[in-house]
């Protein structure tokens, strides 16, 4: 879905905050972390913007405090 962008921006509005959160859930993917969304995604960072979209993240995933 190319709009999952605007989906994360409804979640995280913050584009810094966003950009923060993907990479951290991205790099925790590569690490092996267990992903939480059921959606195929082609890599990493597909899943992590999809996850952030669902809003099935934390705050201090993102590495940055909200």
């Amino acid at each position: 879905n190319p709009f999952v962008v605007f989906d994360c921006a409804k979640v995280l509005p913050n584009r810094f905050a966003l950009t923060l959160a993907a990479a951290a859930r991205s790099h925790a993917l590569h690490r092996g972390a267990q992903p939480r969304s059921d959606t195929p995604a082609a890599n990493a960072s597909d899943l992590a913007l999809r996850e952030i979209a669902e809003g099935a993240f934390t705050p201090a995933e993102s590495g940055y405090f909200l």
